[in-house]
């Protein structure tokens, strides 16, 4: 449970507590896209997901990693799952309520199309993505099915670290739905790297294990959901690794590749330096040298976001 400091923390940085465990914030595409309408995230780009009606949320605030990268706030976090789970439509429910409160300061904002932000009000896509890993929440696969049935969500985009496979293999077992998109993110190429790197809470060993295990299962679903392998690239630490990426490519045989620059942004300050921030040319030749070792060729590019798509031909 977080503390009241650690919530008037959080609330300062605009993120909002739903329930005991949830979090909902505006992320920095849709208030650009709220705006100005011409701005939008890759997400949009290369998945026709609309800007604007995005809500980002969390299941659950903590996560079982410390990465370097991550522009949360590590000190609320904790290993594992404590306490009792409250319901996927409550938290739903919950976020929608809070993403509109957010929202709603953006009316006294000139340029802002009313007639548009009344649609904006409304959700109809889930990137559960913004904090914590979403596997450690004990109802995920109902989670899912609910932004789905009860809330007819168009798309709903999971974001994991792969190191809970067996919650993974509960998606499309113990609820109707798989997400839209089903992202596996993945910095290190061995296990020395991945201690560097991404500070695991418990076992090292055993959650690189889960991490490759969530790999190979992932392989098996593409029929399913569109499975998507996130690289982050982190200059002096992992562009020159593209052949050691390699292996980890054709065990999850993702149907997409998908390589963002790191941002400087955030609490990965305290960890990172901005000479870790590779611009985008940099970004690119790292795909490009990915597509010289791979099957897969760079299908779409997202400069604002410096990100990278690849595909299979």
């Amino acid at each position: 449970m977080l503390t009241e400091k650690q919530k008037e923390r959080l609330y300062r940085q605009q993120f909002r507590i739903v329930g005991r465990h949830s979090a909902v914030k505006i992320c920095y595409w849709t208030k650009k896209c709220v705006r100005d309408k011409k701005d939008v995230c890759y997400k949009q780009i290369f998945y026709g997901v609309n800007c604007g009606n995005c809500l980002e949320m969390s299941p659950i605030i903590s996560c079982n990693q410390r990465c370097l990268h991550c522009w949360r706030d590590n000190t609320v976090f904790s290993a594992k799952w404590e306490g009792d789970a409250d319901e996927p439509k409550d938290i739903i429910k919950g976020c929608i309520e809070e993403r509109k409160k957010l929202l709603y300061g953006f009316k006294g904002n000139a340029k802002i199309d009313l007639r548009l932000f009344d649609s904006y009000l409304n959700p109809d896509h889930a990137a559960i993505s913004l904090t914590g890993e979403p596997t450690l929440y004990p109802k995920l696969a109902q989670l899912i099915d609910c932004f789905f049935d009860d809330f007819k969500f168009k798309t709903v985009f999971l974001v994991t670290n792969g190191t809970v496979p067996e919650m993974l293999k509960r998606i499309g077992t113990e609820s109707k739905h798989f997400p839209t998109n089903l992202y596996l993110s993945l910095e290190s190429w061995d296990l020395e790297s991945y201690k560097q790197f991404s500070h695991p809470v418990t076992n090292p060993q055993q959650l690189w294990k889960n991490v490759q295990e969530s790999m190979g299962y992932l392989s098996t679903v593409k029929n399913k959901t569109r499975t998507i392998l996130r690289i982050t690239a982190v200059k002096n630490f992992n562009m020159d690794k593209a052949k050691q990426f390699l292996g980890f490519i054709e065990l999850m045989n993702p149907t997409f590749i998908e390589i963002k620059g790191y941002s400087y942004l955030g609490y990965s300050r305290g960890r990172l330096k901005e000479e870790n921030v590779p611009n985008w040319e940099e970004v690119l030749k790292f795909g490009k040298e990915v597509e010289k070792i791979s099957d897969y060729k760079i299908r779409g590019l997202h400069k604002p976001s410096e990100i990278v798509q690849m595909g299979k031909d």
